[in-house]
């Protein structure tokens, strides 16, 4: 701590100023965050890094601190805009698009039968609110993947998409007739 105290404050202030007030207790706090995450899941970062030089660990802690002072900053915005608050998909509905017309609720429709005929298993309702969540309210699989009750990675969301939309897609082609010259 006493070694490398500097670089992770040097890396807190320089992203705080960018991001914010650029205050000593702002800072703190940025620093104490980059601790903890320095520290979490077994010092999984620290431990990771293997060093072709001695002093690559300056530079390597460097990178971290700035992108975790980032994440804080990132994560302190969204909660501003209310990113914490959660509704029901049903009450949120779908987000309109310039010239909304009958024909977008139809694909819509057809999209939400085949969706909902593509996920009658166990996970289903969860790939559905997946598949609905990165679709219809724009979010990204990190986010969807940090909601509770989702027990998935990042990746693993990204696999239930791909999943769903290629035979979303593949069934929509057979009918249409699309890909079967």
């Amino acid at each position: 701590m006493r070694r490398y105290h500097s670089v992770l404050t040097a890396a807190a202030s320089r992203v705080s100023n960018r991001w914010g007030q650029g205050s000593s207790d702002e800072i703190d706090d940025i620093v104490q965050e980059i601790y903890l995450r320095l520290c979490a899941d077994s010092a999984r970062i620290l431990t990771s890094f293997k060093e072709s030089r001695p002093e690559a660990v300056f530079g390597y802690l460097k990178v971290i601190a700035t992108n975790l002072a980032h994440d804080f900053f990132r994560k302190r915005s969204a909660a501003k805009r209310g990113a914490w608050r959660t509704a029901s998909l049903d009450e949120v509905g779908d987000v309109a698009a310039p010239g909304d017309d009958i024909e977008r609720h139809l694909t819509l429709a057809k999209i939400d039968e085949l969706l909902w005929g593509h996920t009658q298993t166990e996970s289903g309702a969860r790939d559905r609110n997946i598949f609905r969540l990165y679709y219809r309210q724009g979010m990204t699989a990190q986010a969807i993947a940090e909601l509770p009750g989702i027990g998935l990675s990042p990746k693993g969301v990204e696999g239930v998409l791909h999943r769903i939309t290629k035979v979303i897609r593949q069934t929509i082609e057979h009918t249409q007739g699309i890909g079967s010259e």
